[in-house]
């Protein structure tokens, strides 16, 4: 069965994505350090179409250093961090996988920003690596 499930840690907030993941991202930015507490966040792309939320949930805008506007999406009763979207990679939802209930559907296979990698944090060292953000390659239409 494609797709996954997940929840913040109240259960207030609940989503189901109908695909599977695009891709999923080990990020060592401080933007995601900072907002997920953690050394390093990990994010499971999806498409935006196959995204289902349930329950309310509160945003925070900003502007990332790439000059991209990203907005977080988050539980108001528990704080937890649920997903993500940017201008940089249109109709894509970035689902924090610690959110996730379908365990088996995270499987990172890059590392980015490891400019700015916390020297101390474990990493994978068999996936690729960035020093930043790669690109999407440029539509051919």
């Amino acid at each position: 069965m494609s797709g996954f499930t997940g929840k913040c840690l109240c259960g207030a907030v609940s989503y189901r994505s109908h695909e599977d993941p695009v891709v999923a991202i080990n990020c060592h930015c401080e933007d995601c350090r900072r907002s997920t507490g953690a050394v390093f966040g990990t994010n499971v792309m999806v498409p935006e179409a196959g995204f289902e939320l349930s329950g309310e949930v509160k945003s925070y805008l900003h502007t990332a250093d790439s000059g991209n506007a990203m907005t977080k999406y988050f539980c108001p009763k528990c704080g937890s961090l649920v997903y993500g979207t940017g201008t940089g990679r249109p109709n894509i939802i970035s689902v924090r996988a610690g959110s996730i209930d379908d365990v088996e559907k995270i499987a990172p296979s890059i590392n980015v920003f490891l400019d700015s990698k916390v020297p101390t944090a474990p990493m994978n060292e068999e996936l690729t690596s960035w020093p930043r953000m790669p690109q999407p390659a440029p539509s051919k239409d």
